[in-house]
């Protein structure tokens, strides 16, 4: 399969540009590490079959349904400031997914954007640093729900051919919603029965890597 028939491209970034899932998981468990390890250990579960929603609910879930808490403005931010220092480092040390740069240089004409649950100032950072931002338009992430930032690509682009490419079922529901076209990635994605079921029931594409968009 190619994208040739495709104006714009949008892509989720951890699992299918960043090999960070995994890394994420850990990542959140280090900014939990006073709590008690079994509840840590079911949040972690939580959060891995519900990957791709923003830290931002998350954090809110933990302390509201993992902690049976009333919501407390100064944990809140502190889970968040944690969690998000431990996200900068890791993206230092994540590897690009399987034909990443070899994807974007070969769809170089193709306008990308990133609508992630990732924090958006965090990622525009990352990218910047990393010297991939000019790959793309533009990156959009959290604290805003995916449907709405792959809605405001689709204002941006009107009459245009849009697919988005993601791992999650967060992606898949931003696109349905939206009414373009959805590629699943399932190499690195954690939620990997979920999204096969899903691409049974509503018949979309479903690859392994981005090579084999590119015929490697």
């Amino acid at each position: 399969m190619t994208l040739n028939s495709y104006n714009v491209i949008i892509l989720d970034c951890d699992g299918v540009i960043f090999n960070s899932n995994l890394l994420k998981v850990e990542a959140f468990k280090k900014a939990l590490n006073q709590y008690s390890p079994d509840i840590v250990e079911k949040f972690s579960t939580y959060f891995k079959n519900n990957f791709g929603t923003s830290r931002y609910h998350l954090a809110k879930i933990f302390i509201e349904e993992f902690l049976n808490q009333d919501f407390d403005e100064d944990l809140y931010q502190k889970i968040l400031k944690d969690y998000g220092n431990s996200c900068i480092l890791l993206y230092k040390e994540s590897e690009y997914t399987y034909k990443f740069i070899n994807f974007i240089q070969y769809y170089k004409n193709k306008k990308f954007y990133i609508a992630s649950g990732g924090d958006e100032n965090e990622l525009k950072e990352v990218f910047k640093e990393k010297k991939i931002d000019h790959y793309f338009e533009n990156i959009f992430g959290s604290p805003r729900k995916k449907i709405d930032l792959v809605a405001e690509i689709l204002l941006e682009n009107k009459e245009k051919e849009i697919i988005m490419i993601g791992d999650a079922k967060t992606d898949f529901l931003a696109s349905q919603a939206n009414d373009i076209d959805f590629i699943y990635m399932s190499k690195y994605s954690l939620v990997k029965n979920t999204m096969n079921c899903l691409a049974k029931e509503y018949t979309f594409t479903a690859i392994n890597n981005l090579g084999d968009l590119i015929g490697e």
